[in-house]
């Protein structure tokens, strides 16, 4: 594990944000249609069953129990793949940016930690709707929930607070449970590890420290005793 980690607010951007944006809006605008077919087909199955020809001898639907199981792993698979969808597209994409309070993030963020192994902690109404107002800080709360979860593979609890207003102000995620720390390669990607060292369980940690600093935003990785890493973002 690694001690605390600060993004700057004055380093340059070495990738283009805007790029990065464009591309997960259009990928998610382009998994819209196939996440809406499996919903489509969801109905369709509950229209076959509803119709299934009846059993001559137990009166039981024929099929029912296949069509059954086929209806809930449908509906399982196309609600998570909407919960993420909806994620990748505030964290990742060029909607996120234009966001104005934390309604839609606290939204987001509750379907992405739902079923998992972390409890989130996210009252209405906090922050304080002002906050929201400064350009980037509800993109990168959501981005900060997720990292909060990755810092957790045990699981335990994530907590989100804020003071100030959108001139000078402090978001915050507090993640409660072991191991209470980023890791070493986690910790070198936020504060912008080279590319090439990256992976796909560290990007993400990557692209939220460049879209802090493309803000304009202090974002900090900070331990608080062995089972407690509070990130916070600073302006």
């Amino acid at each position: 594990m690694t001690g605390s980690v600060t993004t700057s607010m004055t380093s340059p951007v070495t990738i283009e944000v805007r790029i990065l944006e464009l591309l997960a809006s259009k990928l998610c605008h382009d998994l819209v249609s196939p996440v809406g077919a499996i919903r489509n087909g969801l109905e369709l199955i509950e229209e076959m069953r509803e119709d299934a020809e009846a059993d001559p001898v137990t009166g039981a639907a024929l099929g029912q129990g296949f069509l059954g199981e086929a209806v809930a792993l449908i509906d399982h698979s196309s609600n998570q793949a909407d919960r993420r969808l909806r994620v990748f597209r505030l964290a990742y994409g060029a909607a996120g940016r234009e966001q104005r309070g934390f309604a839609d993030a606290r939204d987001a963020a509750a379907g992405w930690i739902d079923g998992g192994r972390s409890a989130l902690d996210w009252p209405e109404r906090t922050p304080d709707p002002a906050l929201g107002d400064r350009r980037g800080v509800a993109k990168l709360l959501l981005n900060m929930v997720v990292l909060a979860e990755e810092a957790l593979p045990y699981g335990g609890r994530i907590a989100v607070a804020g003071e100030g207003d959108a001139t000078a102000g402090r978001v915050t995620v507090t993640a409660t449970g072991r191991p209470g720390g980023l890791s070493a390669e986690l910790a070198a990607a936020l504060v912008g590890a080279p590319t090439a060292t990256l992976t796909p369980r560290s990007v993400h940690a990557y692209v939220t420290g460049r879209f802090a600093e493309d803000a304009g935003l202090r974002l900090a990785a900070t331990p608080s005793g062995a089972d407690r890493l509070i990130f916070s973002a600073d302006w």
